[in-house]
């Protein structure tokens, strides 16, 4: 497996992984109207025609597998290709951005969603620990969102 940078050629495959995981992950927990917006609005294709230059990759025979984004000391983002979990893919990137966010920063920070209890156990594993939790929004519906920090050095 290759980490690299986002190419523009990779642009599709971001948006696909950014909406599938969306859809495994977030939909199940939201109200129909929700993911109706998602459907409408489209905000996975958005976020990666906007920021894919900022986008690190996972790949895997050619295949884009993953993705992570951050800005400065937050993670953004973190996804993978939903039949790709489990392949220790997203211990790989957590690895690398731990180590990107590090090489400046003395901690990180990102959020995460209160049913989201998969990433929630797999911060916690690395060493996150919650910091805050607030009602947050996604597709402009209420949701849980807990602050995490990793303290790196």
């Amino acid at each position: 497996m290759e980490i690299r940078p986002a190419m523009e050629a990779d642009l599709s495959a971001l948006i696909s992984i950014l909406r599938r995981s969306w859809l495994t992950t977030w939909a199940p927990e939201l109200p129909l109207v929700a993911v109706q917006r998602f459907a409408t609005h489209d905000p996975a294709r958005h976020y990666a025609e906007d920021k894919w230059r900022a986008f690190v990759v996972a790949a895997a025979g050619g295949a884009v597998v993953g993705m992570f984004h951050i800005e400065g000391n937050w993670l953004n983002a973190i996804h993978l290709e939903p039949k790709r979990k489990r392949q220790r893919i997203g211990s790989r990137l957590m690895d690398e951005v731990e180590r990107r966010i590090g090489a400046d920063h003395r901690e990180a920070r990102l959020e995460v969603r209160a049913f989201n209890v998969g990433a929630l156990e797999f911060y916690k594993q690395r060493g996150w620990t919650e910091q805050r939790r607030y009602e947050g929004t996604e597709c402009g519906e209420p949701v849980e969102t807990i602050e995490m920090i990793k303290v790196l050095r």
